[in-house]
């Protein structure tokens, strides 16, 4: 009996560390980034020297995982090198994510600790109690095992194998999903937005008026007493978004007119997908603000992002940068949806404080009553695709 322990603990740690490894490896650029943020602060992507130097110790990490994943499974030195090295690791790995539960803004209970990247999200307490489970499975291999334990020849490869399949199935998406057709998007523009509106032109007017004097006659235009200059040390989230270039329908951002919403989306994140799904299916029966997508990933994700959503679609940016996409996180995780009124920022959630009631809440959207036989009554929408991004399993 005690045997047979021994023996699933080992496989214990080898499972959870090979798929930690694998599924770092699976959000790399996830993982980077936290890397980065940990050693270089939250504007690590203006540090290019750096973040390269980062990258490479995000690859050691999880080539150490990998590594012990493995070498537990080898009845070989599992007591001289293997343990020792195991629980050393467990136990810098928990020191650390108490240190971010104590001075991070978000405690033990909120975001994504990045132990299993992005493939299944844990926050710190999660982290610290797997952690310590682990660690007292460690102990009690090297306490209890004997010579004479070994495990079988056929289960390292075994259980390598089974690790990286389900972990890299995690991976695998479903392009199938009903058309959902949301309805045109409106911009709600109140008196006092108006009266915003008003003050802006107004004030160009003048601007007019007195760059037309200048060239008229410049004598005559006496210099202000005091020249004020106001700039700005860090560049806005509204600039940031409006210099990202054109839209795909060959629009430009206009973050300072009316209600606007701006959603920032990991394609590859299910959070996201989830989150992008629900905000199609309330579009569809209600009328939501004008709304712009950031999308971060590659372009076969992108048609699978907008696929699982029912090949509904709204204006968006893809880019490829990770870096130019956490600048526009500004330290908040993925999903980030901003309502602008008038280019200010009236609401922010992010992946620890979005959840559909408060979005419906917020923009006062009852609840749907018709019956569950019904579906969602969901038009059919002209499927037609630019080349670039037909699907390529069809």
């Amino acid at each position: 009996m005690q045997q047979n322990l021994v023996r699933i603990s080992r496989i214990f740690l080898a499972v959870m560390f090979l798929f930690s490894g694998i599924s770092k490896l699976l959000s790399m650029p996830f993982f980077d980034g936290m890397v980065a943020e940990l050693f270089l602060g939250s504007a690590y992507y203006d540090n290019p020297s750096g973040m390269f130097y980062t990258q490479i110790l995000s690859r050691v990490l999880i080539a150490v995982e990998l590594t012990l994943g493995v070498a537990i499974l080898v009845d070989k030195w599992v007591k001289k090198l293997t343990l020792p090295a195991l629980f050393g690791t467990l136990l810098l790995f928990t020191i650390h994510l108490f240190y971010e539960g104590i001075t991070s803004d978000k405690g033990f209970v909120e975001g994504n600790c990045g132990c299993f990247g992005d493939v299944l999200p844990m926050n710190n307490l999660e982290s610290i109690i797997k952690n310590i489970v682990a660690m007292v499975a460690a102990v009690f291999i090297y306490v209890k095992l004997k010579s004479e334990d070994k495990i079988a020849v056929w289960s390292s490869p075994v259980v390598i194998g089974l690790v990286t399949l389900l972990t890299l199935l995690l991976g695998v998406k479903k392009y199938q999903s009903a058309e959902v057709t949301p309805l045109e998007p409106t911009i709600v523009v109140n008196q006092d937005s108006l009266l915003s509106i008003n003050v802006e032109q107004t004030s160009r007017d003048s601007n007019v008026a007195v760059d037309t004097l200048l060239h008229e006659d410049k004598s005559k235009v006496k210099a202000p007493d005091k020249v004020v200059t106001d700039v700005p040390k860090k560049i806005s989230i509204v600039q940031r978004l409006e210099q990202m270039g054109e839209l795909s329908d060959g629009s430009q951002m206009n973050l300072g007119k009316g209600t606007v919403m701006v959603s920032l989306f990991s394609m590859t994140c299910g959070h996201c997908q989830d989150s992008y799904r629900d905000l199609c299916e309330l579009s569809a029966r209600a009328t939501l603000p004008k709304m712009y997508l950031i999308n971060y990933g590659k372009a076969l994700e992108q048609q699978y992002f907008f696929n699982q959503a029912g090949n509904c679609r709204h204006p968006y940016i893809r880019t490829e940068d990770y870096t130019k996409f956490n600048r526009l996180l500004e330290g908040k995780g993925f999903p980030r949806i901003i309502v602008f009124q008038d280019g200010k920022i009236v609401q922010d959630w992010n992946i620890d404080s979005y959840n559909l009631d408060v979005f419906k809440s917020h923009f006062s959207i009852e609840d749907d009553v018709r019956n569950a036989e019904d579906g969602l009554n969901l038009k059919k929408k002209d499927d037609s695709f630019d080349e670039f991004e037909k699907n390529p399993w069809d």
